[in-house]
């Protein structure tokens, strides 16, 4: 993503009303599309919906209908889908602005939920992947996507079976069963996270240099922006498993419960991960540290020997007429003996106190 053009993006809604709907993102240019899924227990029917204005009937709806709707950047679009089901103007405002926080929010008739949808498959997992509004009312389902694609195909798959509990339960499971299969997502993307950095663990202690720092950083990184994602949908699922809405039944919410009780293990997970990297990065750090010593042990120890080995070289290298050793015979080796034996004698040192 390009960071700048989001700014430039957001700063179009500096001194705008409450409600008014600025695209912030960067997937413009494929056109807007909607397809519906009507679903009874013995019929699934799954069609292209061209206008908006075919969707005006929905009030007279029965069983499940599900709306999804792939491409957010058409405000003209957006609006006339705020018009036709009634969604309040704040909510548009939080579809089109995919930097939004997952949350959830209940209206009168509607419940609104945004949250990341983040596929396994794809590259983007380590983009934050792809922000999904979801929208119950009385009688539909909306989705809105950024783009075509999702991870909602096991669960179109399962309602095309006649004894899924889809068919039978309504829009509110329907709802659940989208956010738990985006949460299942995250689960497969952290066991991805994992084996890599047990692949990362491995490689290391058989070859110190192999370690990128500048690798690991990065999926630090993203694990912190995972944590970002996860930490506010745990207590935006909370309130739907915990407050009364007539529009989510109390079975309904004890399946939201159980989906809350995934995200805390994901939120563990995440931190275990966490950790992991700042663990291999100071044990490579400390690992560096030692290496270092000993080269500079190895250094000091050299240099310490060659102190007095210098010494005496320096006084017998100086030009004086009068020095009485000059004159002897056996003088420059009687000069080598002395400094082999000051070399030898600090080696014999350096064993004793175990610094070699």
């Amino acid at each position: 993503m390009a960071p700048k053009t989001k700014k430039h993006r957001r700063s179009k809604k500096s001194g705008l009303p409450p409600g008014a709907l600025v695209y912030v993102g960067d997937r413009e240019g494929d056109p807007l599309a909607i397809t519906r899924v009507t679903c009874e227990e013995e019929d699934v029917r799954t069609s292209v919906i061209s206008t908006v204005s075919e969707l005006e009937d929905w009030s007279s709806w029965t069983g499940l209908n599900w709306i999804n709707i792939d491409g957010i950047h058409d405000i003209a679009q957006i609006e006339e889908m705020g018009r036709v089901f009634k969604i309040h103007s704040l909510i548009l405002e939080d579809i089109v602005n995919t930097e939004q926080r997952p949350k959830v929010e209940a209206y009168q008739d509607q419940v609104f939920l945004t949250m990341r949808m983040i596929d396994h498959r794809s590259s983007e997992k380590s983009d934050g992947g792809e922000q999904v509004s979801i929208i119950l009312g009385p009688t539909f389902l909306l989705t809105f996507q950024e783009h075509p694609g999702d991870v909602f195909d096991p669960i179109r798959i399962r309602m095309q079976k006649p004894e899924s509990r889809i068919r039978t339960k309504g829009n509110d499971y329907l709802l659940y069963a989208l956010v738990d299969i985006i949460v299942d997502n995250y689960f497969l993307i952290l066991e991805n996270f994992g084996d890599e950095l047990e692949t990362l663990e491995e490689e290391f202690y058989q070859d110190q240099d192999s370690l990128s720092l500048q690798h690991l950083q990065k999926r630090k990184r993203q694990l912190q922006q995972f944590r970002r994602v996860v930490n506010p949908l745990r207590d935006a699922i909370s309130s739907l498993s915990r407050d009364d809405h007539f529009l989510i039944q109390e079975v309904t919410r004890r399946y939201f419960s159980d989906v809350h009780d995934h995200l805390i293990q994901v939120q563990e997970i995440l931190d275990t991960h966490r950790e992991f990297c700042i663990e291999l990065r100071e044990t490579h750090l400390a690992l560096l540290g030692n290496r270092t010593n000993e080269v500079m042990k190895v250094l000091t120890i050299i240099a310490t020997i060659f102190i007095p080995l210098t010494f005496i070289v320096g006084v017998y290298g100086m030009n004086f007429d009068y020095m009485p050793e000059l004159k002897y015979k056996w003088g420059y080796l009687i000069v080598w003996v002395i400094m082999v034996l000051c070399a030898l004698g600090l080696i014999r040192y350096f064993r004793i106190k175990r610094w070699l």
